[in-house]
């Protein structure tokens, strides 16, 4: 049996150090680094984007509710419960409706169209959206053809991952 094998290792993962969480504030200040790349502003707009765009990113965070300490269950809520929640998610999306409409204002004196239209039409962290996933295709089920635990499909580094051709 292959208990006691030494278990594979794929190379590439062994070398990578692992990745270091950021803060909040850094997060920020990535994110607004990556969209004002993906803008391809100049050094003097960037700097003026990249602080506007933190500031809406904090203001639209200040938008959403404080999370509840003790939830409720959802076949446990009331009427006057559910009926509640709708209307604080309606509230909630009008602030960001609105907050928005205000950066929109800003935006507008620094960003042409097309750049505004990316700055507006950005999905949001985390979410997946439909089309936003890689499909992963391999040859999963054959013989020889496994890549190593904690490989991903293709690995040029791993004689036993699958390589695309």
């Amino acid at each position: 049996m292959a208990q006691n094998a030494a278990p594979q290792v794929c190379p590439e993962k062994a070398e990578k150090p692992y990745k270091v969480k950021l803060t909040p504030e850094q997060r920020m200040e990535a994110q607004a680094q990556r969209m004002g790349k993906q803008l391809m502003l100049d050094d003097a707009k960037l700097a003026q984007f990249t602080s506007l765009y933190k500031e809406y990113l904090t203001a639209l965070k200040e938008c959403r509710p404080a999370a509840k300490g003790n939830k409720v269950k959802p076949y446990e809520r009331t009427d006057a419960q559910i009926q509640q929640d709708i209307e604080q998610r309606f509230e909630v999306r009008q602030k960001v409706l609105d907050t928005q409409k205000k950066y929109y204002a800003s935006f507008k004196k620094i960003l042409n169209a097309r750049q505004l239209e990316k700055v507006f039409s950005m999905p949001r962290p985390g979410k997946m959206h439909k089309g936003n996933f890689p499909m992963r295709h391999g040859k999963m089920g054959k013989p020889g053809k496994m890549p190593a635990p904690g490989c991903p499909n293709v690995c040029p580094a791993c004689p036993q991952a699958p390589q695309n051709k």
